[in-house]
């Protein structure tokens, strides 16, 4: 089937053998892929070939993180070469990229495309080469050559492969230089601007990701004109113009941003989440067109994140001998015993060590030697996050005191290949983001298909799926997010699971049913499909 959804994202977490993503985004790129394909629609995927990757990370033998890369083997990650090029503009001259195929399904079923773009072959200047080597490692304004190969090159792609494409979905703010492409076409047929800007816009569903003010893509003129020079050589068109749809005003400086140049051209925009709709429609008020109208609330692929054991006592003994490989220090834990789950990428807003706020009520919790209690902590920090390497560090450092009695465990270099085990080995799944600041999560909707309880604040997708009867919410008091989070552990999450099995049971029953088919890609997808009108 010919896709006619082009799907544009700079991340897709497919499989470890191709690592080119950093997270959620990543993940919730990979599970529509393989919902498109259960569900036989005509969608396929685009984005870079980033040849190493994101990074990997190592320990140094201080707990300090470090950074490292490898080469990705396009054969071993099942790349085929389509033996087809495009050519990209940079300033004064043009990168040609060559574009591979992999075919996206799940356990041999049908399938859709993913096609990437890779600067590695030998017709480009060696800098050229390296623009798209790491994912991510290009911080803010650098991060328009990215920008560019990804938008630009997914237009030129298609039309290079006659793929007939009907709607371009962007995913996050990262592809939006497809629809600046797509305008230079138009208007290189003699369409106005305003005649060009009403076809794109016909053609193009936009997701916005951002849920903080100023969290968005933007770039200063300096940085933003030499591209808009160069793509529009050539055409009668007065690049002001351009400028003034994406313009907007952060800190006294006027910068292009560009979600709000996706937002004004796009048929549809949505968010990822009920709260995020909200958090966004204040957000982006300032807009004069086409805020976020709606919202489709993330999902995952539920076959590919339930383990194949049904037993959820099976599932923790399996997973304990996983995450002894897995562990910084060889540790492991007891299938028998209460587990709770950190597994996520540490930054500040996402509270990484809150509950090493008070480390002796932490012990206690942990060593109680009646109610002994593991908690399984797993995740990175971006090379340039000098705060979240000391977060890292300060959790490796605790694990390894002597008093803790190996029930702190630090699992390093979060990754598909450790996730699935961290999963089947939680009973409660942690996630303690600053209410306002995490748009959507999708891990704790994996946790649910792993038979473990979601402990979570009332933001992103939490507050569609909590009815307190399948899980807990954490209500700050203040500024004070600990607090309430012991309280939840010690009153409720070590009575229960040690002293009232049934209620046990019963609350992950009510999390599968009440969770299990809302949170499902089945759902998302079908909600897409409402927006692309296929």
């Amino acid at each position: 089937m010919e896709p006619k959804v082009a799907y544009l994202s700079s991340e897709f977490a497919l499989d470890d053998a191709l690592p080119i993503y950093a997270g959620g985004l990543g993940v919730l790129a990979a599970d529509i892929l393989y919902q498109a394909a259960e569900s036989n629609f005509p969608l396929t995927g685009i984005t870079v070939f980033y040849r190493e990757g994101f990074f990997k990370q190592g320990i140094e033998p201080d707990g300090r993180q470090k950074s490292f890369y490898e080469q990705i083997d396009p054969q071993a990650a099942g790349l085929k070469d389509t033996e087809s090029t495009i050519k990209v503009p940079l300033a004064g001259h043009e990168v040609s990229l060559k574009i591979w195929r992999k075919d996206v399904s799940f356990k041999g079923g049908n399938a859709v495309p993913l096609y990437l773009m890779d600067a590695d072959i030998e017709e480009n200047r060696s800098e050229d080469r390296k623009i798209t080597d790491r994912l991510y490692e290009r911080v803010w304004a650098p991060h328009i050559i990215d920008d560019l190969v990804l938008g630009v090159g997914s237009v030129r792609l298609a039309r290079e492969l006659k793929l007939p494409i009907q709607v371009w979905h962007i995913n996050d703010d990262h592809g939006t230089l497809n629809i600046l492409e797509r305008l230079r076409e138009q208007l290189s047929q003699g369409l106005s601007l305003q005649e060009a800007r009403e076809k794109v816009k016909s053609e193009t569903v936009f997701t916005t990701h951002t849920p903080v003010a100023g969290a968005e893509s933007k770039f200063t003129r300096d940085e933003f004109f030499p591209l808009l020079t160069t793509l529009f050589s050539g055409i009668n068109i007065d690049l002001e113009e351009i400028w003034q749809l994406g313009k907007r005003e952060w800190q006294g400086q006027e910068v292009f941003s560009l979600t709000v140049f996706a937002m004004r051209h796009s048929r549809a925009v949505n968010a990822v989440s009920q709260k995020h709709f909200n958090v966004s429609k204040k957000l982006w008020e300032f807009i004069s067109e086409n805020v976020p109208t709606t919202y489709v609330t993330n999902a995952v692929y539920g076959p590919r994140w339930t383990p194949a054991e049904s037993e959820k006592s099976v599932i923790k003994e399996s997973a304990a001998a996983e995450i002894q490989k897995l562990s910084l220090d060889g540790k492991t834990f007891d299938p028998k015993s209460l587990v709770l789950a950190w597994c996520r990428r540490f930054a500040a807003y996402k509270q990484p060590n809150l509950l090493l706020t008070d480390e002796q009520r932490l012990l206690k919790i942990l060593t109680n030697p009646e109610k002994p209690v593991y908690l399984l902590v797993a995740g990175k920090a971006h090379p340039e996050d000098p705060e979240g390497q000391e977060f890292v560090r300060r959790a490796i450092e605790f694990s390894r005191r002597t008093q803790v009695q190996n029930r702190f465990i630090y699992i390093p270099n979060y990754s598909l290949n450790s996730a699935r085990p961290l999963l089947a080995a939680s009973d409660v799944w942690l996630n303690t983001p600053k209410v306002g600041w995490e748009a959507s999560g999708t891990s704790g909707m994996k946790a649910v298909f792993n038979q473990s309880l979601n402990v979570m604040t009332p933001d992103g997708w939490w507050p569609e799926g909590y009815n307190g009867k399948n899980g807990w919410v954490i209500e700050p008091e203040g500024d004070d997010y600990a607090t309430p989070l012991y309280r939840i552990i010690e009153e409720e999450i070590i009575p229960t699971y040690y002293e009232r099995q049934d209620k046990w049971r019963e609350m992950i029953k009510e999390a599968q049913q009440t969770c299990g088919e809302k949170f499902d890609a089945k759902r998302m997808l079908g909600e897409y499909r409402q927006l692309y009108g296929i």
